[in-house]
């Protein structure tokens, strides 16, 4: 039961990697591994990979090696001299010895597959975590057919996955031609995956037009929960590198195209859009046309709305820009009060161009003293005041310091902001006016919760302004 219990506690206390799962019924159940307290490993029964003092693979080579030197002397016996020829005394004896050497090969990697605690890796992870996982060397000289069965495993394994990766490097062919089958069935799994990624991002680079276009179809159902994924939208963004054909390009878009807005709106799927944009320019028309008939949708989203502004800001397309421009214009009365529309409308104002102010000036005027007073609207009706230009500006403040409106934004909290802005580009005969209203309802702005602050400030701009 002792020897039970520690297994457990090795299993379940330390952090294990899936290769180890798959060898630790192979480990001896006497073996030394179950009679150590994890507490007190220490570095030298565990060393890290760069200290491991045994190689299995210079191990298991000279074994080879010296196999076959036997087979050589024993071919040499069975020779006879005879007039300067060699003859052959039996050739059943030498298949007899060449069988024997596959069988001590077999043996060799049955072997290795003998894990002792010498074999085994303590590895600190960022979070202060242990992981216990197997020397590489174990299964170095293993076959690729053993390698592709247990792929998936493998990959899972930080140390596997880089060991196959460096099998892609050494033995190109091979490594493709055994490793892509067997990614296949997993491959959605094994994309999001914190270690097989890599290898999957690794594998593009030997893959032809054939090999691309088959993974593709094959991530299709899943490509929008694959693109939000942390590591599947890096995977993704890797695998746009490779799409040298058109053939490739449009089957990528037409994937990419119903989930267009989806993937705008995902923190991490919305650098493939930006990246699609950036390599894929002849997409560009087709995406306008997606973000135009979708606009009030990504505008008042939190993370559309970011994207549209980056989206403004690297289009080179003047009468693209320009149709995307109208588009949100047409919408302005719904932005204007929305949480988040708002900043768009912002930041076209922040481009000083008169076109686009008066635009939102023409719609905004019949109602001013509303959106004055509007919780979200204010903000871009400060925004006007600011980036409008002289004669649009003394338009507009002409019919805020209309009596009415300053005594209806004098009692409201949010219009107050806009008086004070008002006060800082009004003219002198508009600011008297203002402050002649304003005194006149004195009283009653004292009496509300943002009242006394109010006044001060207001006392404050009035001073500054007859100073000058």
């Amino acid at each position: 039961m002792e020897g039970k219990n520690q297994i457990e506690y090795i299993k379940y206390k330390i952090p294990t990697s899936p290769i180890l799962k798959y060898y630790f019924p192979k480990i001896n159940q006497n073996n030394e591994l179950y009679n150590l307290d994890i507490l007190k490993i220490n570095s030298s029964k565990f060393p890290q990979i760069s200290d491991i003092q045994i190689s299995f693979k210079n191990k298991v080579k000279d074994i080879i090696e010296s196999t076959e030197e036997n087979i050589i002397e024993e071919k040499e016996k069975l020779y006879t001299k005879r007039d300067n020829n060699f003859k052959l005394k039996s050739e059943v004896e030498i298949k007899k010895i060449e069988s024997n050497n596959n069988i001590n090969k077999i043996n060799i990697k049955k072997d290795m597959k003998k894990i002792t605690p010498k074999d085994l890796i303590l590895i600190n992870m960022n979070n202060n975590n242990t992981i216990l996982r197997i020397n590489p060397e174990i299964y170095r000289n293993e076959s690729y057919e053993f390698l592709s069965s247990n792929l998936y495993i493998l990959l899972k394994d930080q140390l596997g996955c880089r060991f196959l990766q460096e099998k892609l490097e050494v033995d190109t062919y091979n490594a493709v031609y055994y490793f892509l089958p067997s990614l296949i069935p997993n491959i959605k799994e094994l994309i999001q995956d914190s270690f097989a990624n890599y290898f999957i991002q690794r594998i593009f680079v030997y893959l032809n037009e054939e090999q691309i276009e088959l993974i593709i179809k094959i991530i299709e159902p899943d490509f929008l929960e694959i693109c939000i994924n942390n590591h599947g939208t890096r995977v993704i963004q890797y695998l746009m590198d490779f799409l040298t054909t058109d053939k490739l390009k449009n089957l990528f878009f037409t994937i990419i195209k119903p989930i267009f807005i989806d993937l705008i709106k995902e923190l991490n799927s919305t650098h493939i859009i930006y990246k699609l944009l950036t390599v894929f320019p002849e997409f560009f028309a087709s995406s306008n046309e997606i973000i135009i008939n979708n606009i009030i949708s990504i505008s008042t989203h939190k993370r559309g709305c970011v994207f549209l502004e980056k989206y403004l800001s690297f289009c080179v397309d003047n009468n693209l820009m320009k149709n995307l421009i109208q588009s949100i214009l047409k919408n302005c009365l719904i932005l204007i009060i929305d949480p988040i529309g708002n900043y768009i409308l912002q930041y076209l104002l922040s481009f000083e161009d008169s076109d686009i102010t008066l635009n939102i000036i023409n719609q905004i005027i019949k109602n001013i003293g509303f959106y004055c007073k509007h919780r979200y609207a204010n903000y871009v009706i400060e925004k006007v005041i600011i980036h409008s230009n002289y004669k649009q500006k003394q338009n507009l403040i002409e019919i805020i310091a209309k009596k009415e409106i300053i005594s209806d934004l004098a009692l409201a909290q949010q219009g107050n902001f806009i008086i004070l802005k008002v006060l800082k580009f009004a003219d002198k005969n508009q600011r008297l006016l203002i402050l002649d209203t304003i005194n006149n309802l004195k009283t009653k702005i004292q009496e509300m919760p943002h009242g006394k602050k109010f006044l001060t400030k207001i006392q404050y701009l009035g001073t500054l302004n007859n100073n000058k």
